[in-house]
């Protein structure tokens, strides 16, 4: 018996002393922690009493309050009290409270209920007047099987509640959104299975929600056709990460066919895996519609535009062909002896076909380059020479007119350039001839001045002013305009298609330019052009000219054989006349068999010959020409001429072999410079040793007796195809190998023509011969086992001296340097 008084015996605790030790008790075995429980479970439970962040209320076994936290004394403490010790009744502890509630006698009833069941209740909210929301959680304390008291905790879960009300109307808002939208949205698992829809999805597709939670999307609405390109989508779209947006035909509830525009991505967890995904999907039907029709009116009008221009090819060759012999014989005649009136005939017939060959190959022109079809062949070119060309041509057109054509010319332009010639001779004789139509005296400009340079480019500012009837201020944009002209009577007046201008601001767009007109103070009009060039570097040559009555004696063809192959009676006369008066030696056929019998039978340094012959159309004798090496003219010049010079044609002549175009009607200098381009020894002599005074020395692994009578000591020009070779040759050489592997021998043919000269260009004349071989064989269509091998040489071949190509290039650079 111990003879002191135990401060821990149980008639000397407070009761919360004796709660404490209750429920330090009922956590502790009777055997201690050392049967599973922590040491720490032996602590005093009041050090969590009092440090926890949540109210704490203790109870006694009489179910007296006696103890809160500081937490809780900060929410409710009594009048009167102080520290954290109570004493309060049961009821009068629920009086307290019901001061602070907003429903008191709830609160009264549920608490009474606790107090007689003693089971462990959590979560019980109670709303305060003061708007807080507290979460109340009630724990009945047991030693052993005797009621020992309660533990009454009090967590304000006010903003918490506060957040998910906000987050409910937030997602009750985005709902009614996404309900009213004209956009379907629902929501899927990984394997496409449907866990969430918004009404918008069942208007859509016709199904109710629960017709379509935990339906497959895709094997709900996809057609069975594409269902594995929708799963592929989805697999893409979870695996990549990605979002996509696509297009694609549904199957609704009804049997229908709808299209939707689909936009779908990834949901994922707190770790940034996905688990689900998200679709919104908008009905295209409509568009697809609308679509589909602009695609049927698109094949429609572009048929219409095919038949335009076989329309305008049929018309220009019926057209062009007796128009042909109309200007032909024309020429002949005024070079025959002619009293005054006869002349004045002439001139007047000159005068009128030429407005018809202009009239048609403007409206030939715009059809070409409204289609995209107009293709730029930059070249070497004297500006000078052109301008002064032109003005001279003009000059003479307006005869005794009272009108003078000047021409001011930057200075600074001293050397050839690159470009189009072809095409700003065009613009400006469009422009040029505007002037000339509507200036009756004064004076035609024509100035050219270096506008910018940036590097070897140039951009030249060109203008074409006239001192003529001028241009309405608020007319002068229309008259770039298609079949437009300023005004109404300017046709009847003046004639013309209203097309020259439209071609003129194409063609200087088509090279990104820009072009204007404007009115001056010294001219009535003025149009103005910038273009950019390539400034070569190279000075400008100005020969002596020939006279234009000796312009043939330089000319001589007698040692030529040329076969004509043509059946329009007057053009017959007109190109016989001219054959006669070059003195070319000719032989005629009229039809296809007899071309095909001549040119079997002999050879010929030249065929000139109609696309229309009866009997054998000129692709088809072509053909023949070309299919057999051992035919005598496999390799002779074929020129075609024809009046249909649309580009599929002259793609289709260059495809199937025929050399050069000759476009009717055509005039006899026209014909001369394709005669002197074939048959003249000095454009086509064979390649022979010249003399080389450059004092360059080219690498002895290339052909250096070609390089030098190619080149002529113009080490300048050179490096231009050198530079050419080594920037193409290996994507050319790609190209060659692809279409190989593919088999395509028609395009591996046409390959094969396309690069084989660039070879013998840098001195590798053996690869070239290797590249006639191999388009030999595809020519003959046999053997085409041999391709890969001799493939493989060449390949090889070029590899092995692409190196030296490059070597060879840089020393020319330095070569170069050295002699500035």
């Amino acid at each position: 018996m111990k003879s002191y008084n135990d401060p821990y015996s149980a008639k000397n605790m407070t009761p919360k002393e004796r709660i404490g030790r209750s429920i330090t008790r009922s956590l502790k075995s009777p055997a201690g922690p050392a049967e599973g429980l922590p040491d720490i479970f032996a602590l005093p439970i009041a050090v969590y009493l009092r440090n926890s962040n949540a109210g704490i209320l203790v109870s006694d076994e009489r179910h007296r309050f006696i103890w809160g936290n500081d937490v809780y004394m900060g929410y409710f403490r009594p009048e009167g009290h102080t520290g954290n010790s109570l004493d309060t009744p049961f009821q009068a502890m629920i009086d307290h409270w019901a001061a602070f509630l907003l429903d008191p006698a709830g609160f009264e009833l549920k608490m009474k209920e606790l107090r007689k069941r003693k089971k462990p209740f959590f979560g019980w909210e109670l709303s305060f007047s003061d708007g807080h929301i507290r979460e109340i959680s009630y724990i009945p304390i047991f030693d052993g099987r005797r009621f020992a008291g309660s533990i009454w905790q009090i967590v304000d879960v006010t903003r918490h509640r506060q957040w998910q009300e906000e987050l409910r109307r937030t997602d009750e808002k985005y709902r009614v959104i996404l309900d009213n939208l004209n956009a379907a949205f629902c929501e899927t698992d990984l394997e496409g299975n449907i866990i969430r829809v918004y009404e918008s999805f069942c208007r859509l597709s016709g199904y109710t929600e629960d017709e379509l939670i935990g339906q497959n999307i895709t094997d709900l609405f996809v057609p069975a056709e594409n269902r594995e390109y929708a799963r592929n989508l989805r697999k893409y779209r979870i695996e990549k990460k990605l979002a996509l947006l696509y297009d694609m035909e549904i199957v609704l509830k009804d049997g229908t066919r709808k299209w939707v525009l689909a936009s779908s991505g990834n949901i994922y967890d707190r770790e940034g895996r996905p688990t689900g995904g998200v679709g919104i999907h908008m009905d295209i039907t409509p568009q697809k519609i609308l679509q589909k029709e602009l695609e049927s009116a698109k094949q429609a009008a572009e048929e219409a535009q095919r038949s335009q221009k076989e329309f305008l090819a049929n018309m220009s060759h019926e057209i062009r062909t007796p128009l042909n012999a109309i200007i032909g014989m024309v020429h002949l005649m005024g070079e025959t002896a002619l009293d005054e009136e006869q002349k004045e005939y002439v001139k007047i017939l000159k005068h009128s076909s030429g407005i018809l060959r202009s009239l048609i190959t403007d409206i030939l022109d715009i059809s070409k380059i409204e289609a995209g079809k107009h293709e730029l062949n930059p070249r070497e070119f004297d500006l000078r020479e052109l301008i002064q060309s032109m003005k001279h041509t003009f000059q003479l057109k307006l005869g005794q007119r009272p009108v003078d054509v000047t021409v001011e010319l930057d200075k600074r332009i001293n050397t050839l350039l690159l470009g189009d010639d072809m095409v700003l001779n065009q613009i400006l004789m469009n422009l040029l001839g505007n002037a000339e139509k509507f200036t009756k005296e004064g004076e035609i400009a024509i100035k050219v001045a270096l506008q910018e340079t940036r590097g070897d480019a140039v951009w030249l500012k060109f203008m074409v002013c006239d001192t003529g009837i001028g241009i309405e201020k608020n007319k002068l944009e229309l008259v770039f305009q298609n079949y437009q002209q300023a005004e109404k009577d300017i046709r009847e007046r003046y004639g013309g298609t209203g097309l020259g201008l439209a071609i003129a601001k194409q063609l200087v767009e088509l090279q990104g330019g820009h072009i204007s007109v404007e009115e001056g103070p010294v001219y009535r009009t003025c149009f103005c052009f910038d273009l950019p060039f390539t400034d070569t570097g190279k000075p400008l040559e100005h020969p002596e000219e020939l006279e234009i009555d000796k312009k043939y004696d330089r000319f001589d063809f007698s040692r030529s054989r040329v076969l004509v192959v043509e059946d329009n009676p007057m053009n017959l006369k007109y190109i016989i006349s001219l054959l006669e008066k070059y003195k070319v030696d000719y032989q005629l056929a009229t039809n296809g068999p007899d071309a095909l019998y001549f040119l079997e039978s002999r050879q010929y340094d030249l065929v000139l010959m109609d696309i229309r012959i009866p009997g054998m159309d000129g692709f088809e004798l072509a053909r023949k020409i070309r299919e057999d090496e051992t035919r005598p003219n496999v390799a002779t010049p074929v020129i075609a001429t024809t009046a249909a010079a649309m580009p599929s044609t002259i793609t289709l002549a260059r495809n199937i072999g025929i050399t050069d175009i000759l476009t009717k009607p055509y005039t006899p200098d026209q014909l001369l410079q394709v005669l002197n381009k074939y048959l003249n020894e000095d454009e086509t002599e064979i390649i022979m040793e010249v003399q080389n005074i450059s004092g360059y020395e080219f690498h002895p692994g290339l052909d250096v007796r070609y390089l030098n009578t190619l080149y002529e000591s113009n080490i300048g020009y050179a490096i231009d195809l050198f530079e050419i070779f080594v920037m193409t040759i290996q994507e050319e050489m790609t190209k060659l190998e692809a279409v190989a592997g593919e088999q395509d021998w028609e395009k591996l043919k046409f390959q094969t023509h396309k690069i084989k000269p660039n070879f013998s260009m840098v001195g590798l004349t053996w690869i070239t011969a290797r590249m006639e071989s191999l388009e030999a064989v595809l020519r003959k269509g046999e053997q085409l086992e041999q391709i890969p091998g001799i493939l493989e040489e060449i390949t090889a071949e070029v590899n092995n001296l692409f190196p030296v190509i490059e070597e060879e290039l840089q020393k020319m650079y330095a070569f170069v340097k050295q002699q500035q």
